[in-house]
């Protein structure tokens, strides 16, 4: 075999890989809804609420005041992505809320958990 055959395996190898790889990191998205419940009582309820209505005890200090989630209206059009995204970098990330912070020491899996969690108050 040639020297560019051997190129071209060894990078049709690597986009393989690559690929694999890449469709881990997405599989991650649907979370774990029962395992953010701790996290989310000690980083989210105070202002979002212990079911997500928006009315934790620190929700009416916080301007804009937090979304209903049960009715779905605060995750109107946006993606599990955006959604992973204000909670891991905070609302001005998203264009949403600049007064929602980011959580950067929270880790990838807890993250999609609280995603998880988020979207199942919907009702």
């Amino acid at each position: 075999m040639n020297r560019w055959g051997l190129v071209m395996i060894g990078v049709a190898a690597l986009a393989g890989s690559v690929g694999v790889f890449g469709l881990t990191v997405f599989a991650q998205g649907p979370g774990d809804p029962k395992a953010a419940t701790e996290v989310y009582q000690q980083q989210c309820a105070k202002c979002h609420g212990d079911g997500g209505a928006g009315d934790g005890p620190d929700a009416a200090k916080t301007k804009p005041v937090p979304s209903d989630w049960t009715a779905g209206a605060g995750l109107k059009g946006m993606s599990d992505q955006e959604l992973y995204d204000s909670i891991a970098k905070g609302g001005r990330a998203v264009g949403k809320a600049r007064s929602m912070p980011a959580y950067p020491k929270l880790s990838e899996t807890e993250v999609w958990n609280l995603v998880a969690l988020v979207k199942s108050f919907q009702k």
